[in-house]
């Protein structure tokens, strides 16, 4: 008893090993950019969250500020990241020459 299988039944039946086949088929396309309308919702749902948390850092007390090392001055500049990195690698290099952290 015999019975026919088409490649695409195969292909099925067998996954992987039917991707020769598939070689002259085009690219599916790229998922859709969002649109203008959810940009600018992106945009200010973003600005919200930035505001909202300058604005919970803004209610901390001075103490509590030098506690997580930043200034008063310096709360507009907590969102962001390039900043941070690079106050971050300025406070190891000063631990380092201080001998707070063992150099290695």
């Amino acid at each position: 008893m015999t019975a026919h299988v088409s490649k695409e039944q195969l292909g099925l039946m067998l996954p992987g090993t039917m991707s020769h086949y598939d070689q002259n088929e085009p690219e599916y396309l790229e998922a859709p950019r969002p649109g203008v309308l959810s940009s600018l919702l992106l945009a200010v749902s973003g600005w919200v969250s930035r505001h909202s948390e300058v604005g919970d850092v803004s209610s901390f007390s001075d103490a509590q500020l030098a506690d997580i090392g930043i200034s008063r001055s310096e709360i507009p500049l907590v969102q962001d990241n390039a900043i941070a990195a690079q106050r971050n690698r300025d406070r190891v290099i000063a631990a380092l020459q201080a001998g707070r952290i063992a150099g290695g």
